[in-house]
């Protein structure tokens, strides 16, 4: 796994001996630097201390004063031919939630216990935060085995119970290891002192372990974290989170839809690099400058990722109140952050127990578990944790603090009334005349004309004029407005990201009767998300559908608000209106583009008009 960095979280109980593990690993496989440790020496000899190896790790004069880890140190560590990321992670109860951030972007997980005390609950918390995060590679390292005078019956009995306990939890640890952090024993070299141990030393484990990161197999996502210029170039910095990107791939950027492809990579030290893979943060240059944003994330065009405000996910609560609903919070996912809601909570576990909660309150209290819905205030992009694990591991903040993390189960919008019917013995009935018989009695094919844009573009009065011309022409046609389906069938919908979800699948399933019974049917509808038109698509037939993009920017949208909603939406009267406060994603092929902003409605109309005759769809 040659160039993959492997990241571990050293978790564990306070004075377990976290930091003095992993500062000792850095001396004994000479990794620290000289001045780094004689400023240690000095500070330790001054308060009359020995020398204490976890001073190397902590940063903060308060840390080592108080002898305590705050905040998650990250330290990179190279050891036989791979390349490793230390999280030192902070062990008391109170600074729990700063060891769920480490954890929530680790590969792996290091837990701590001290021999003299055994199991405690820090122990459990820190496995069923693992556990919640999805991280499956986990070394139980039994420390100061010194102090318990190296027995091995101490050992075997430690090793049973921790090994039951992650068992339970569905993880059962890769290896248990006797070691003693402040002599180096059994960390890189077997120890003399335990003979009785016949495994890997903690760093022959940890090349042990087998992570399950493919470079190439997996698909790219590579997370934008910020934009630079530097002379003329523009850089889009960020991590390649699963796959790989190469100079001259296509990508598409996510929410927002832009397309363009990989002019350079741009890696420090490294000039002419063409590939970068998993774990590398770089830069890239675009062959067409794009005004992409944090937490945008470039993907291939195959196995796109989900772009949704509601999912479904596993959760771990340790907030200082309970995870409630209608309560707001942020969601956090690679450089992604967004205000969030809990919607409902299908199971609650209790995380001493293991046994299932009521539920029926909509609430998860400190230290549990559940299965939850979350209703996010725009659309994020994610994967399921299961296909892609970086894209599906998150974390939840509360008042400024992380209070929670889980992992993403899938699209909760796939759970949405009417999505699906299951369980009835309902049957497509065929119709008793013929697509072609419509045909010829009409004079045209049937087909449906999507007309998708930003609120104030021109799509109503593009469609108004087009229904009008085409039925000028003998064309059986009708137009279907959203303001029109909203006061009739979708009048039970609101304008939340799942309601316009269904509003659109709604309307899909309208247009696809139409264009079937023989008509041109012309939608008007914002439709802002891709991969509800895409899915609209599907529904009406590819053959059938006619995807254009009515293309003007949002300021002259909003100068022109012709029904005076910008305005109510930048007071506040008008909440998740798309181009304020919800994204629209840009068409990422449509079928045609009119630009309203440089031609008016007429003109659009003929071009639409030019476009079905070329097509063979009027005459």
């Amino acid at each position: 796994m040659p160039g993959i960095e492997i990241k571990v979280v050293i978790a564990g109980h306070v004075d377990h001996g976290k930091s003095t593990l992993v500062g000792r690993l850095l001396c004994d496989t000479g990794q620290m630097h000289a001045d780094r440790k004689e400023k240690v020496e000095k500070r330790c000899k001054r308060d009359g201390k020995r020398f204490e190896f976890a001073f190397l790790l902590d940063a903060f004069e308060e840390e080592q004063d108080q002898g305590i880890t705050i905040d998650a140190a990250e330290i990179r560590w190279n050891f036989g031919g791979k390349r490793f990321l230390l999280i030192d992670t902070p062990g008391h109860r109170e600074f729990s939630k700063n060891m769920a951030t480490g954890a929530s972007k680790a590969d792996a997980a290091i837990i701590l216990l001290d021999a003299g005390e055994g199991i405690r609950e820090q122990f459990r918390r820190h496995s069923r935060i693992l556990a919640m995060l999805g991280i499956e590679n986990i070394i139980v390292a039994v420390n100061k085995m010194d102090l318990a005078a190296y027995n091995a019956r101490k050992f075997a009995a430690i090793k049973e119970e921790a090994g039951a306990f992650l068992a339970r939890l569905g993880i059962p640890p890769a290896a248990v290891i006797p070691i003693c952090a402040l002599h180096g024993e059994n960390l890189v070299q077997k120890s003399p002192k335990m003979p009785w141990y016949y495994g890997h030393p903690l760093a022959g484990a940890l090349l042990d372990m087998k992570i399950n990161k493919n470079t190439g197999l997996e698909p790219l996502r590579f997370s934008i974290q910020d934009v630079y210029k530097s002379g003329e170039k523009r850089i889009y910095a960020g991590r390649v989170e699963s796959g790989v990107i190469r100079k001259g791939q296509e990508l598409v950027f996510l929410p927002s839809g832009k397309t363009t492809s990989v002019k350079t990579i741009e890696k420090w030290h490294e000039p002419g690099v063409k590939t970068a893979k998993h774990g590398d943060c770089v830069g890239v240059t675009l062959a067409e400058p794009l005004s992409v944003e944090r937490g945008e994330v470039a993907v291939g065009r195959k196995r796109a990722p989900a772009v949704s405000n509601l999912v479904r996910a596993n959760i771990f609560w340790m907030g200082g109140q309970p995870l409630t609903a209608g309560r707001g919070y942020k969601f956090r996912l690679a450089a992604q952050e967004a205000g969030c809601r809990l919607v409902s909570v299908e199971n609650v576990i209790d995380a001493d127990t293991f046994e299932k909660m009521d539920a029926s309150e909509d609430a998860i209290a400190r230290n549990n578990m559940g299965d939850v819905t979350l209703q996010l205030d725009r659309p994020l992009v994610y994967d399921e944790f299961s296909k892609v694990a970086a894209m599906g591991r998150f974390v939840l903040v509360d008042e400024g603090r992380v209070s929670g993390g889980g992992i993403i189960l899938g699209d909760a919008r796939a759970r949405l009334p009417g999505r699906e019917i299951k369980d009835r013995k309902v049957f497509t009935e065929r119709s008793g005349v013929t697509k072609e018989a419509r045909r010829k009695r009409n004079g045209h094919p049937g087909f449906a004309i999507w007309l998708t844009g930003l609120p104030g573009s021109g799509k109503s009065t593009i469609a108004r004029e087009l229904e009008k011309k085409l039925f000028e022409a003998g064309v059986q046609v009708y137009a279907l407005d959203g303001d029109n389906i909203r006061h009739g069938i979708n009048r039970d919908l609101g304008y939340s990201c799942a309601d316009r979800a269904e509003n659109i699948r709604r309307l899909s399933e309208l247009a696809r009767l139409f264009s079937d019974a023989g008509l041109a049917v012309i939608t008007a509808f914002i439709s802002p998300f891709e991969s509800d038109r895409q899915k609209a698509r599907e529904t009406i037939g590819a053959e059938n559908f006619i995807e254009a993009f009515v293309d003007c920017p949002l300021q002259v949208c909003e100068k022109r608000d012709p029904k005076g909603l910008y305005k109510k939406a930048r007071r506040g009267e008008i909440l998740n209106f798309t181009g304020v406060h919800a994204p629209y994603e840009r068409p990422v092929r449509p079928d045609i583009t009119l630009r309203t902003d440089s031609i008016d409605a007429a003109a659009a109309v003929k071009k639409l008009l030019d476009f079905l005759k070329r097509k063979g769809k009027i005459k």
